[in-house]
């Protein structure tokens, strides 16, 4: 029998095997018809039934009764039961699971979980800590930090390399800035886009609310390839329109990524690497206010769990949680060899990852590409090189303006390091060092 892994991340429950992504289901549950709907088709229909719409279940996992009691729940973990049996129907689920589970959940909560799978056609054979097989296996002298953006908080966990094998450290939860914050904030942004620009107020009702809330990923998507954006709503045959760009999305979350900075100077002061997914680090402002970032493959979950099944996998009825790692073999050759090496792997241009070395060209007016230059807009004209060497990253700037390197003018050549911000003279987004694994 072949074994499946489950993702407890609530904004979007994932089923997976090793080979590809089998279901992706967002921790939302709707209760207004008479059968309840979970998923994707909850999410879109959060708006219109607000009070009968839930999202708390799998981050506050208890068996606490419902503040909205109803017929169909009677506390989180019955809501939890009823997403988990309906991702079970969907893929006809019957195969050994393991669970990757959030590092802020505690003992009372994984015993729920384990008791809500024995009513359940699969078998538990595995418990392990998710921001563990996405960050836990570097070998970064500095101390690595995992930020988990969920949907009502975002949590930060630490990881440590001592006797060799990473273990996990502090867990640090920072209520409200997870995505639902996020996209709250943006979708104030846009009505008062619409509201300036066109006098339409799309929260004058449900409908055209909800449709905001739809439509946001795409107009997020679109503005991080193409900086400005023209948005419609249509509403009862009158079309209302308004233009926004990436800088809107970014300036919008700007306490909120200040709160998470803010912690993370609390726990580790500068001395850090911030490990996140690599769909997560292309958010609007996460690269203009965090810094130290190392995307990681979504597949490095996966990866790291088969890597280590045999470490991980237990017996049905008798788990343990898995908190630790042991070091493989390539770890440690590893470690050994490039325990210095945290020079940064790519750079991060207008939420694109681009490998180095590589060649940027700006100017006033830099929409076209030519071979493999990318361009981009400014209020000068230059070039930057970047080059890599065995010690270090290496720009070199061809322009007469100045840049600026972390705030401070910066010679024509400079060495970088990761975390770096780059500004160019009349530019909107600045460019970031990072490392993706």
């Amino acid at each position: 029998m072949s074994v499946h892994i489950i993702e407890l991340k609530d904004r979007n429950i994932c089923l997976r095997n090793e080979d590809e992504i089998l279901i992706q289901s967002p921790g939302f549950a709707n209760i207004a018809n008479k059968n309840p709907v979970f998923g994707e088709d909850a999410r879109k229909t959060a708006r219109l039934h607000p009070r009968h719409t839930f999202s708390q279940f799998w981050s506050q996992l208890s068996l606490d009764p419902l503040v909205n009691s109803n017929n169909h729940f009677r506390h989180q973990a019955d809501l939890a039961f009823a997403h988990l049996k309906d991702i079970a129907r969907q893929h006809d689920l019957k195969d050994e699971v393991i669970f990757a589970v959030p590092s802020n959940y505690n003992r009372n909560q994984l015993s729920i979980l384990l008791g809500l799978v024995q009513s359940c056609e699969f078998d538990a054979v595995g418990l392990v800590d998710m921001p563990l097989l996405m960050a836990g296996n570097t070998d970064n002298p500095a101390m690595t930090v995992y930020l988990d953006i969920q949907l009502h908080q975002t949590v930060l966990t630490t990881f440590s390399f001592k006797d060799n094998k990473p273990a996990r450290d502090k867990v640090i939860q920072i209520p409200g800035t997870g995505l639902i914050a996020l996209h709250d904030s943006w979708v104030n942004m846009v009505t008062d886009e619409f509201i300036k620009q066109s006098r339409f107020d799309p929260h004058h009702n449900a409908e055209t609310e909800q449709y905001v809330y739809n439509q946001l990923e795409d107009w997020l998507g679109r503005s991080l390839q193409d900086n400005e954006i023209l948005m419609e709503i249509n509403n009862k045959g009158s079309v209302y329109q308004a233009k926004i760009n990436r800088g809107h999305f970014e300036q919008r979350v700007r306490n909120i990524f200040a709160r998470i900075n803010s912690e993370l100077e609390a726990i580790a002061g500068n001395n850090y690497d911030l490990h996140l997914p690599e769909s997560d680090a292309s958010l609007p402002g996460v690269s203009l206010y965090l810094k130290n970032i190392t995307a990681v493959r979504e597949a490095m979950l996966i990866e790291n769990c088969l890597t280590h099944l045999d470490h991980i996998k237990g017996d049905a009825g008798s788990l343990s949680f898995t908190a630790s790692l042991p070091q493989s073999k390539q770890q440690g050759t590893r470690a050994k060899k490039e325990q210095s090496d945290t020079r940064p792997s790519h750079i991060l241009v207008n939420h694109r990852a681009y490998s180095l070395p590589v060649s940027i060209q700006y100017g006033p007016n830099s929409d076209e590409e030519n071979n493999n230059a990318i361009y981009l807009e400014a209020g000068e004209n230059g070039v930057l090189t970047f080059s890599v060497t065995k010690e270090s990253v290496q720009l070199e700037n061809s322009g007469s303006g100045a840049i600026q390197i972390n705030g401070s003018s910066a010679a024509s050549s400079s060495a970088l390091k990761l975390g770096d911000v780059i500004n160019l003279p009349g530019a909107s987004t600045p460019l970031q060092l990072i490392q993706v694994e």
